[in-house]
């Protein structure tokens, strides 16, 4: 039976903090974010945004005590949108491993191919890791091979019937 567990964001903050004004990794997100935001709200997500501001559920109430800065870039029901920033962020914290993203209709995660996953999303919203891996694994994409999003036409996403990958 396979093992896996999430990415500890929280601890790594300090690795990974520094590489949230990269370029590149920004980029993408804009591109890809903007998608869901545009097909959901028709609204334009922008640089200097965090996905959170388009938070449309309530999970974040039911914890207590601060929340960690990793939180800004979680969006209940927004993993296939957020999966390349996740994957390129990932490679730039931990160059070593070799990241990969594995999709399906139902969930879109950062899997380094043994017992690890750069799923930012799943972690937050306390999703059970193994659970998460299979849901994804369906198909992995190559090594460096971002997966293509299209627009959401589902004005409400969640992670049972989140999106359209084109």
């Amino acid at each position: 039976m396979i093992h896996v567990e999430y990415y500890d964001v929280v601890k790594n903050w300090r690795k990974i903090k520094p590489h949230l004004t990269n370029e590149r990794l920004n980029k993408v997100l804009v591109r890809d974010f903007n998608k869901l935001t545009m097909g959901c709200w028709n609204e334009r997500f922008k640089a200097g945004m965090f996905p959170s501001d388009f938070e449309s559920c309530d999970w974040q109430l039911r914890r207590k005590g601060r929340p960690p800065a990793y939180w800004n870039y979680v969006k209940h029901g927004a993993c296939h949108w957020l999966v390349n920033f996740n994957y390129i962020l990932a490679t730039l914290v931990e160059p070593k491993m070799d990241w990969r993203i594995l999709t399906s209709m139902e969930h879109s995660t950062v899997w380094n191919q043994d017992e690890i996953l750069f799923d930012m999303n799943s972690l937050a919203l306390r999703f059970n890791p193994l659970i998460c891996f299979q849901k994804a694994n369906e198909e992995m994409l190559n090594r460096g091979k971002l997966l293509s999003v299209g627009y959401s036409d589902n004005k409400f996403p969640n992670e049972s019937n989140e999106g359209i990958k084109s």
